[in-house]
């Protein structure tokens, strides 16, 4: 840290980083470029000169890259000659990992790096300001670009077991971390739905674990399946071919082994190593399951003796041992789980997950690696030298920090990229959820809770790619662009030079150089966002239209009919006091940009009402607010925007003041059930009345359908009945039965549209 603030110092001695980014096309945003008169041009005689020889492989990459550009080569030299591009490592101080200057003259350009990793990330600099859509420049604009990353962890994922991508793909991927200097790959290579890494010790763990005998397919809580045996997995030559693959673009490559739950492929090969001994088969469907290892001492061996095969060939410095969503069903009901939790004593089955953790923590540090696991690892105290990494909101990151643990932070909120990133209507099928680019480069990976102290625990960030719901490697590109953009310039750029706006001109450009590489993108950010926000004139929901600044202007229709570009422009709030559907789209002159987009207001006595809601939601699922639920909008059957409010409680009450006395005939709110993903639907929901906000008369208790799924009503017949206020106080169960995903926790519960008529 000491390091980045001198260098930082040295940088800047002219003055601070300025809030207004400095002029550039690149992304990430560097710390600093400043411009100077004329341009250097390549050209057949032009040459790379290597100052240590410990650079002709960046060197090459250099040559490489510009004959893919220019079609031709510049020959490397061992010192400069002619018009050349000089590659130096100058180890200061002063200057951090990773940092590097790039220094552009009419005659000459000057990398120079702290490290190998800092000349290559000028050289992808260099490369990428030569880039320009269908052409490559052969002339650069001189300038001096002085740069060096915030974080240390810059990172993506992708989940190769519920869907396989072969080799040439995985390369393709990494060539896109390094081109927006992402520097960490987390390779999730064990699951349920599949085991994709040979392991020479048991080969049956690719025999059998890496393949299943179909795959879910269709929207989650539908759970159809076909019936076509699928799989795939990588050899350990394979394995060695994509880590020096990585290893010459400064990428760490961090293997994900998954335990002690998501096991059933292993136990597939392996059944002795669960608590019941099977039969088990690898699993056809997404979600979380009961079966998962046993403590036993012959699972530890297969464990102890797979990871050390994994070491070998991963030389970076974490293993990812997962550690999440693993249910604790079969070890309360297995004598020998007990007998281990008597023996060590240990309180609960949490605990016991904790043991399991330490011991093979144990293991790996005396590999001389380090563990790092999802943010369950800390459930029954973490091991001592393990990382976190933060999935389900900012907790876990928090927790591991305050506690003197590195964290990487991770929240499914913004940097899970398997969710939708755009209207559904215009979107492939996605898992659910709602990240829009916007909010990706919104994200700010330090927590605000943290002091300057903890803060340093922080290593960084990272984006994740679950394909479940993701077949190609076209449909990985198109997820992973360009919220993968966006997150590297927030883990790379200094904070203050965050501009949203200059980011999306920037993205703008980089479209048109993905798309001459053949790389699938979205382009959901030319589409018209919607927001509803309260009044002060009760009974009136405003409704806010938005884009990423500077695309265009918004125009709009509250008839429903289709916006061209003579429709009323968006300026400011649109009030509704009664029902209306709006209609939106992005314009350019008059060309559309994006699509249409729509959103329907249904008003009754409650729409844009005051209301009081205690507990308040939980942060993960709060992005609309608690006027969400009187907002005149119902959400559907799926999370894929901002509708849905989420808690983990055992009881939630919300009350709506109507604002006078009011004859009612029904009065209804919606519930969500997603047993799959722990979200049931509510045990009871009892509405009420009063007019006084004070003493309340139950009017009837309702309890869900049995039968129902997916979004339910939950309301009541209130024909001569009259009241200001009405309250719902929804109850949840006590815990999600034994035999639903994630038995013995807390069910999480989730409430839409308050309705009353």
């Amino acid at each position: 840290m000491t390091h980045r603030i001198l260098f930082l110092c040295a940088l800047l001695s002219a003055g601070t980083v300025s809030a207004q980014p400095p002029t550039s096309s690149l992304i990430p945003l560097p710390v600093r470029v400043v411009p100077a008169e004329g341009a250097f041009t390549f050209d057949a005689a032009s040459t790379i000169a290597l100052d240590q020889r410990e650079l002709t492989d960046e060197g090459e990459f250099l040559r490489d890259g510009i004959r893919s550009l220019l079609g031709f080569a510049p020959m490397l030299l061992p010192a400069p000659k002619g018009r050349t591009v000089r590659l130096s490592i100058l180890q200061r101080d002063s200057i951090p990992a990773e940092g590097y200057t790039l220094a552009i003259t009419p005659d000459r350009i000057d990398i120079i790096g702290a490290d190998d990793a800092g000349v290559f990330h000028g050289i992808t600099s260099l490369l990428n300001m030569m880039h320009q859509g269908d052409n490559a420049s052969p002339g650069i604009a001189c300038r001096t670009i002085t740069d060096l990353p915030r974080f240390a962890w810059r990172g993506m994922h992708l989940d190769v077991c519920r869907h396989f991508f072969p080799v040439a793909f995985v390369k393709r991927y990494i060539d896109l971390l390094a081109r927006y200097k992402m520097n960490r790959f987390h390779w999730h290579l064990t699951d349920d739905q599949g085991w994709r890494i040979e392991i020479k010790k048991y080969p049956k763990l690719t025999q059998v674990g890496a393949w299943r005998n179909g795959s879910q397919y269709g929207p989650y809580n539908q759970h159809t399946f076909d019936s076509t045996r699928y799989g795939g997995f990588y050899t350990q030559e394979q394995i060695r071919d994509v880590v020096a693959y990585a290893q010459a673009r400064h990428i760490t490559v961090v293997p994900e082994i998954e335990m002690p739950g998501h096991a059933l492929a292993a136990l597939a090969a392996y059944p002795e190593l669960g608590c019941t001994g099977g039969p088990y088969a690898v699993e056809r469907g997404w979600g979380v399951f009961d079966d998962v290892f046993c403590p036993k001492e012959e699972t530890f061996t297969l464990l102890q003796n797979v990871l050390a095969e994994v070491m070998e060939l991963f030389p970076g410095e974490y293993i990812h041992i997962g550690g999440d969503e693993c249910p604790k069903v079969r070890w309360k009901a297995c004598p020998h789980c007990q007998s281990v939790m008597e023996r060590e004593g240990l309180k609960d089955e949490h605990e016991l997950q904790s043991y399991f953790i330490k011991r093979i923590e144990r293991f790996v540090n005396e590999h001389g690696r380090k563990i790092i696991g999802w943010d369950e690892i800390l459930e029954g105290g973490l091991a001592p030298n393990a990382a976190v990494m933060s999935w389900r909101g900012t907790e876990g990151g928090i927790a591991a920090a305050q506690s003197g643990h590195y964290a990487v932070m991770s929240p499914g909120s913004h940097c899970y990229f398997d969710h939708y990133q755009g209207d559904p209507a215009f979107e492939p099928l996605a898992i659910g959820g709602f990240t829009t680019v916007q909010k990706v480069y919104g994200y700010e990976p330090v927590p605000a809770e943290l002091t300057p102290a903890e803060a340093k625990y922080i290593l960084g960030a990272q984006g994740n790619l679950w394909t479940e719901y993701i077949l190609t490697p076209e449909h990985v590109e198109y997820m992973a662009l360009p919220r993968m953009a966006a997150l590297a310039e927030r883990v790379w750029s200094p904070k203050e030079v965050r501009d949203e706006g200059a980011f999306v001109r920037r993205l703008e450009l980089e479209f048109e150089n993905l798309g001459a590489m053949g790389i699938h993108f979205s382009k959901s950010l030319y589409n018209v966002e919607f927001s509803t926000k309260g009044s002060k004139k009760r009974g009136q929901v405003n409704t806010e239209l938005s884009v990423a600044p500077g695309l265009g202007e918004i125009r709009y229709t509250t008839d429903g009919s289709e916006p061209t570009d003579t429709s009323a422009r968006f300026f400011s709030t649109i009030e509704q006091r009664g029902s209306a559907t709006i209609k939106a789209a992005l314009f350019g002159g008059n060309k559309k940009l994006g699509n249409t987009t729509a959103l329907t207001l249904t008003f009754d006595k409650a729409t844009g009402r005051a209301l009081q809601v205690e507990p308040g939601p939980d942060e993960r699922y709060d992005d609309g607010g608690i006027f969400t639920l009187v907002n005149g909008v119902s959400a559907g059957a799926k999370r894929v925007n901002h509708e849905w409010l989420g808690w983990c409680t055992s009881q939630v009450t919300v009350t709506v003041d109507l604002g006078s006395e009011e004859g009612l005939a029904h009065a209804g709110i919606g519930g969500l059930e997603e047993r799959s993903s722990w979200i049931h639907p509510p045990e009871s929901v009892t509405i009420a009345t009063s007019s006084d906000g004070q003493t309340f008369t139950d009017a009837a208790t309702v309890r869900p359908d049995p039968k129902a799924s997916g979004r339910m009503e939950f309301g009541t017949d209130l024909s001569g009945r009259s009241a200001r206020y009405v309250r719902f106080t929804v109850r949840t169960l006590p815990a999600i039965p034994d035999d639903q995903p994630g038995a013995g926790n807390l069910p999480w519960l989730f409430l839409d549209e308050v309705h009353v008529r």
